[in-house]
């Protein structure tokens, strides 16, 4: 079934209407320093699978477990029993860790210059970052152009009979926008109402 345009544009147009001008602008991503990185890091892993809201209430929580997303001490750590954190998730936990100890190990300014040259398949090293969360973090962090294919991305791709790239292409191409302005839109209007426009 080819993509109903019709319902694409409504859609857009709807979400636009509500956003206005407070559309989510990603990182400038020559900005990002160490810290900024590992918070949004953080942030993506723990709000995988869970609603935004639930995350951001814990999301201070979190970053004081971690030492306040300072890599040395963070590192340091023998491990962490998320027993103890705000959101008890044991694997996302231990993530976040090992995620860090790879950062540690190569050294954020390597690390860095991985990530302008590989784009996402650098993401892709670090624990916790598969398809999804990986252009999450990209969007956010200003490394590349593009969507998140997340639930909401989802549901607004099948009420028009398309895939979410293939919506986003439509729309960006449609309205000439960018990738993440035709997500930031959708994202914003369906985590505001609970539903898709």
């Amino acid at each position: 079934m080819p993509l109903d345009k019709a319902i694409a544009k409504r859609m857009l147009e709807t979400a636009r209407e509500y956003v206005g001008d407070d559309l989510f602008v990603p990182m400038t991503f020559e900005d990002v320093d160490l810290r900024a990185f590992l918070r949004q890091y953080l942030w993506v892993i723990y709000v995988s699978g869970f609603r935004n809201a639930v995350v951001q209430k814990h999301f201070d929580g979190l970053k004081v477990a971690f030492h306040d997303l300072d890599l040395e001490r963070i590192v340091a750590m023998d491990g962490i029993d998320a027993q103890w954190l705000p959101i008890r998730n044991q694997p996302k936990a231990d993530a976040f860790l090992k995620g860090c100890r790879v950062i540690h190990d190569l050294g954020w300014p390597q690390f860095k210059d991985r990530l302008r040259e590989k784009n996402t398949a650098a993401l892709r090293q670090l624990p916790w970052m598969g398809p999804a969360t990986t252009r999450h973090m990209a969007l956010a962090l200003g490394i590349a152009d593009t969507e998140k294919p997340d639930t909401w991305m989802k549901q607004c791709a099948r009420k028009c009979s398309a895939t979410v790239e293939e919506m986003v292409t439509f729309l960006g191409t449609e309205y000439g926008m960018k990738r993440q302005q035709v997500d930031a839109y959708l994202w914003q209007y369906c985590r505001d109402h609970q539903r898709v426009p």
